[in-house]
């Protein structure tokens, strides 16, 4: 048997290092003109003065747009628990030139952008003539939280869906903190002035949930008082069977016989 489990484990480490290896060669999978080319879940802003600006949409989709300015490259990570760096998943990328035209992702490629992904990361390059435009791009993410690496030094921007706050403590929350909230239509936009590394947070609720958590607090307490009573009761009888059992009626006067509980 304990053969038989060596050469299991045995088995399923060399899967999972010939899987790795594959990876490395591979290039950790291409990034298609197919996934470059989708559209957007919603139009791009690309109207921003900030560095990078993000939307967030109750479809648990946002979009994010970034000034190039003069890099000549961005690199997009996310990092996980369990196996480090891991390329950071997107789709619908779209550039904006100073001049105000806005090509694909394929067209990106043909007029001399890279975009190439490895285990790591997903390399996004710039041609020459590229400078002083914006890169456009769209992902998953929850606008009950929302995370995203500072992949750029510079103005940060985060706008909510309509009808979502981060006012009240615990369940909304903001990093980093030095941070300001800016009130457009019917939006709140978090927005700072400098952002040099880590990552942005923003956890925000729905105004209409307030009254949920409002009601399991009010459940939960009810719950407890109700356990702590159910718990002095169970106490009271065993000290009932105790007397009837006569246990501890000659050890002193009745005040001995409490255990500290009651």
């Amino acid at each position: 048997m304990n053969r038989r489990f060596a050469l299991a484990i045995a088995a399923v480490t060399l899967l999972a290092v010939s899987a790795g290896c594959l990876g490395y060669a591979t290039g950790g999978g291409e990034v298609t003109n197919e996934t470059l080319d989708a559209e957007p879940p919603r139009e791009y802003d690309f109207d921003t003065d900030r560095d990078a600006a993000f939307t967030l949409s109750t479809d648990s989709t946002y979009t994010a747009v970034y000034a190039v300015g003069d890099r000549e490259e961005l690199r997009l990570f996310r990092q996980t628990p369990y196996s480090g760096d891991e390329p950071m998943p997107f789709e619908a990328l779209r550039y904006q030139y100073p001049d105000g035209e806005v090509v694909n992702g394929s067209e990106f490629r043909a007029r001399g952008g890279e975009v190439e992904r490895t285990t790591d990361e997903t390399w996004i390059r710039f041609a020459d003539d590229m400078a002083g435009g914006r890169l456009a791009f769209s992902g998953e993410g929850s606008p009950r939280r929302f995370t995203m690496r500072a992949y750029v030094e510079g103005s940060y921007a985060v706008t909510l869906p309509p009808g979502f706050s981060t006012d009240a403590p615990i369940v909304g929350h903001v990093s980093p903190r030095d941070h300001a909230v800016e009130t457009v239509g019917d939006r709140d936009r978090i927005v700072w002035d400098e952002v040099t590394g880590g990552s942005v947070v923003v956890q925000s609720y729905r105004e209409g949930d307030l009254l949920v958590f409002g009601v399991i607090l009010v459940i939960a307490v009810i719950a407890a008082i109700a356990g702590v009573l159910y718990f002095r009761r169970q106490l009271e009888a065993l000290r009932e069977q105790r007397r009837d059992l006569g246990l501890g009626v000659n050890e002193g006067d009745e005040g001995d016989e409490d255990d500290g509980w009651l």
